[in-house]
């Protein structure tokens, strides 16, 4: 006979809310004004909030790790 699993208490659960909202990943965007086009690094939470604005991807990461958030790639 089978044990029946608790998946509230389960340790499969490998993230907690509290962990989940540790993460940040950086996404690039193309904003166009006037003509001018700039590449914009975007910080977001694990639950897609936008954190930050960066012009540079290494300043996004570094924001990021300073904030004692982890970062993730996401490809």
């Amino acid at each position: 006979m089978v044990n029946p699993i608790d998946k509230d208490n389960s340790s499969e659960n490998l993230f907690s809310d509290n962990e989940s909202s540790s993460y940040a990943f950086v996404k690039k965007e193309i904003h166009e004004e006037n003509n001018y086009s700039t590449d914009v690094f975007s910080v977001y939470g694990s639950d897609g909030t936008q954190l930050a604005a960066f012009d540079s991807k290494e300043a996004a990461i570094a924001a990021i790790m300073q904030s004692g958030l982890r970062y993730i790639s996401l490809h």
